[in-house]
């Protein structure tokens, strides 16, 4: 016996709908922020392109480890946890690329936010399949990922807009996006612990 589809206009008036959108539109508008300057940012550190492309191979190789240990974490702990604790490690992350040289700076940087975007992926149709079964996930994550892309195409030109091209400073624009990256974890700290996970 199959159940009914959960009508997409009970899934709008649901709350929990907006707060998923809302904190996964913030997370991914700063992860993609970050991830379309990075390659300007470490120009303007004197990177060579062969020591630029080494550090956005380490974010590469660092999200595949974050997808692997945030899924574990996920069916481990409970999931909103999971999604604070990758939405932090994104906004912790870009701190160091505003922070004076030290060595490994960007390296650290490279792991930790490589590890925040694997993640970041990966937690938001877990979340939608908890929240709204997962009878519902196709339309629940066609809607979210609509805003998540809209998110996704607007900060880095936010980003683009508030860089500072006499002092080659991304501060202001890079500032910006740690807090939208605090308020994705603030907004998600408001959703149910998972229920349908629960054991």
């Amino acid at each position: 016996e199959t159940r009914p589809l959960v009508p997409v206009r009970d899934i709008l008036r649901n709350p929990n709908f907006y707060l998923l959108a809302l904190g996964s539109m913030c997370s991914i508008g700063a992860v993609g922020g970050v991830g379309q300057h990075l390659k300007l940012y470490l120009r303007d550190l004197n990177f060579s392109q062969s020591g630029a492309a080494q550090i956005m191979s380490l974010v590469l190789l660092s999200s595949l480890a974050g997808r692997v240990l945030m899924g574990w974490l996920a069916d481990s702990i409970n999931r909103k946890h999971v999604m604070i604790l990758i939405y932090l490690l994104v906004a912790s992350a870009i701190p160091l690329l505003l922070m004076p040289a030290f060595p490994g700076r960007v390296y650290l940087f490279a792991v930790i936010f490589g590890i925040g975007l694997g993640g970041d992926y990966m937690i938001i149709p877990l979340m939608a399949g908890d929240l709204f079964g997962v009878r519902a996930l196709g339309r629940t994550m066609g809607i979210i990922l609509v805003a998540d892309g809209v998110a996704e195409s607007l900060f880095p030109m936010l980003v683009g807009a508030l860089y500072n091209e006499a002092a080659k400073s991304y501060t202001l624009g890079f500032t910006v996006l740690i807090c939208v990256a605090l308020a994705g974890a603030s907004i998600v700290s408001f959703l149910p612990k998972s229920p349908v996970h629960e054991k």
